[in-house]
């Protein structure tokens, strides 16, 4: 099991998890950063990563470890928890389907942990959260880019538009 452990650990190093999951760090030595703690709040910076090492430590909650120390303690959950969790985030898939539907669910995750984004959504015009989660409207919010929203509202308003016009040929059909 140790050898396994060391090869998963070496699929994802410890910083590329960290910036998946929006810790910005800012280099200290060339292989060293320094960044806000995600495991508690502060205002500044105590939590330094050793790229060389694979390791994290925080000066500020006394907190050290490897990538699945740090899953451990940021997601509370047990060793045997961690390593399924870090498995199922660095397992390649040859399915394109299934790599497609791990994205989406990640998009997902983030609009449902970032209320600021479903916020924006509202204030877009889009307050259904059937239609943002069924056609998937939310994947083009994620970046904040201002063509990814105008072409976003572009296909709601199409999505609208057909729905409306649906509902009119129904009301036209039992009028008769």
């Amino acid at each position: 099991m140790g050898e396994d452990v060391e090869t998963l650990k070496r699929r994802m190093p410890l910083i590329e998890y960290l910036r998946q999951h929006n810790w910005k760090g800012s280099p200290v030595s060339h292989s060293e950063f320094l960044g806000l703690c995600p495991l508690h709040q502060e205002t500044r910076p105590s939590f330094y990563v050793n790229t060389r090492k694979n390791v994290f430590y925080c000066h500020g909650c006394g907190q050290g470890g490897d990538l699945i120390c740090f899953i451990q303690l940021s997601r509370h959950l047990s060793f045997r928890q961690s390593l399924a969790c870090l498995d199922l985030q660095t397992t390649p898939s040859d399915d394109s389907a299934a790599v497609l539907e791990q994205t989406a669910a990640f998009y997902q995750q983030q609009l449902d942990h970032y209320p600021e984004a479903l916020s924006y959504l509202n204030t877009r015009g889009l307050h259904d959260p059937v239609l943002i989660r069924e056609h998937r409207l939310w994947r083009f919010f994620v970046s904040w880019d201002a063509s990814a929203v105008i072409w976003s509202l572009r296909i709601w308003a199409t999505l609208e538009a057909s729905r409306l016009s649906q509902g009119k040929r129904e009301r036209a059909t039992m009028a008769q």
